[in-house]
């Protein structure tokens, strides 16, 4: 029983680690328990435990999409649990391998090094594997609170944090389990440097082109009304009394939410003359979002409007399996029909591009750094993230999210407006930091003075390149130990 209350302690930690809790210094020792375990039990039992610990962190973190399944998905709430299961158990596998494959090196003076790169390995592919990736509540992420820390995320991305975090685990081990108090020398050192540098860096001016004013609505409008015909009226009504006071205000650029316009823009011409109207009479460029229709094909679009002319337009690259579209259709449809039958059926774009200078990430889209870097290496000097997050009322979700893409500003250096329908919209500056906020449920809008920036940082250039190489080495060398156990067998 000892193993299984270890394993459940570990899941347990993780989990209030990200919001809900955001008891992030937690993060720092969540893996102790597991590592405590991997010395004592079999391989076998090593990789179930690790599954024992990845279905409670995996619970703790995604229990949202459960009631977002009940809530719209019209599902019942057993159903919707089921699915849940499903997802959390194929994450948790990756908790279960960590283990298994970590419990080689537990034994070595260097697990400090070696441990953290395995883990590593398997955040790297779960951010791009099976539907594009799901790299959701990465360890790195439990920080977004220690902002000098997490600066150096435009080195090595959020990977390299996770790489840091877990080495400070081991560390913790290695001096409790074995007295070596040399790991935890020199982890306490290098987050003493990184987050000295991060402080340094913070202090620093990014970006020195001429200011832009730049403002996000947030109408707050709740899911369950979100399409009702009867109400597009009334919405575009809220979007451009908002638009008015911000540019009233001084803004150039106002960006709203992923299907502020619940409507086919440019085809459903009374309410499309509504909003070319206003694009008309106000000196602001306007950033909106609404479904789009092609070729008997059905986009999730992100438009750009300068005095009543389009100036460009974004499709979604990553859609939302079982959100925006089905995977594994014929197989799943017979079975869950009350959920596909509220499934989007659209279509993904092939690749991400900016619109002029801006880059647009639609909904979780922020969730993948290789969006952002793609888009600041074609020429974007600041970033829109628009979505419509009604759908996760006030669980922890927009939380998340909020942090999700305060990595992203960190990575490439550039100002976000993060435009979502009911909160938690934001104007993120290059530091992480919401500069601007409007909370849950909450009908505003904010402004700030962004900095465009054509600037590359190492990480856009470069990717998680120190991230690979951490892995890999750690990968050789269990392949390596495993080759050398053959043959001694």
């Amino acid at each position: 029983m000892k193993h299984l209350y270890l394993a459940v302690l570990a899941g347990l930690l993780y989990a209030v680690s990200f919001p809900l809790y955001s008891i992030w210094p937690l993060a720092w020792v969540w893996a102790v328990p597991l590592l405590f375990l991997m010395k004592e039990v079999s391989a076998g039992q090593a990789f179930l435990y690790g599954m024992i610990a990845g279905v409670v962190a995996w619970s703790g973190v995604l229990y949202w999409i459960a009631y977002v399944m009940n809530t719209y998905g019209g599902m019942g709430l057993l159903p919707a649990a089921f699915l849940l299961l499903l997802l959390v158990a194929y994450l948790s596998l990756y908790f279960g391998a960590f283990v298994w494959l970590g419990r080689r090196f537990i034994h070595s003076r260097w697990a400090f090094l070696s441990i953290p790169g395995i883990w590593i390995l398997f955040e790297l592919i779960k951010s791009h594997l099976i539907f594009s990736g799901f790299p959701w509540a990465l360890l790195g992420y439990s920080q977004y609170p220690w902002k000098s820390l997490i600066q150096v995320a435009e080195i090595g991305g959020v990977y390299l944090l996770s790489g840091i975090i877990l080495m400070g685990n081991v560390a913790v081990y290695q001096a409790l389990r074995k007295r070596e108090l040399l790991p935890l020398v020199v982890s306490v050192l290098l987050v003493a440097v990184c987050a000295s540098w991060g402080a340094w860096r913070m202090d620093s001016v990014f970006g020195s082109g001429e200011p832009v004013r730049a403002a996000v609505a947030q109408a707050n409008v709740p899911q369950d009304q979100k399409w009702d015909d009867r109400l597009i009226g009334p919405t575009i009504d809220t979007y451009e009394r908002l638009t008015r006071e911000a540019v009233k205000q001084g803004a150039k650029v106002v960006a709203w939410p992923e299907t502020s316009c619940p409507f086919f823009l440019f085809h459903e011409w009374p309410y499309t003359y509504r909003i070319i109207s206003l694009s008309r009479s106000v000196d602001a460029k306007l950033v909106l979002g609404s479904p789009a229709f092609e070729e008997d094909r059905n986009f999730n679009r992100m438009w750009l409007l300068e005095n009543g002319r389009i100036g460009g337009s974004y499709d979604k690259v990553h859609l939302v399996p079982f959100g925006e579209y089905l995977p594994l259709a014929d197989l799943i449809r017979p079975f869950f029909s009350g959920l596909t039958k509220e499934v989007g059926n659209f279509t993904s774009a092939r690749k991400p591009h900016p619109i002029g200078d801006i880059g647009v990430l639609i909904c979780f889209e922020s969730i993948f750094p290789g969006m952002t870097r793609d888009l600041s290496l074609q020429g974007a000097t600041y970033l829109v993230n628009a979505s419509n997050d009604a759908w996760f009322k006030t669980w922890s979700t927009p939380e998340q999210l909020l942090q999700i893409s305060s990595f992203r500003a960190i990575e490439s250096r550039k100002w976000i407006l993060r435009s979502v329908n009911h909160g938690i919209s934001a104007i993120i500056d290059p530091k992480g930091e919401a500069v601007e906020k409007i909370d849950l449920l909450q009908e505003d809008f904010i402004t700030a003075d962004i900095i465009p920036s054509r600037s590359i940082t190492l990480y856009t250039r470069f990717g998680p390149v120190i991230a690979f190489f951490w892995a890999g080495i750690s990968g050789i060398a269990a392949l390596t130990f495993s080759r050398s156990g053959a043959k001694a067998s």
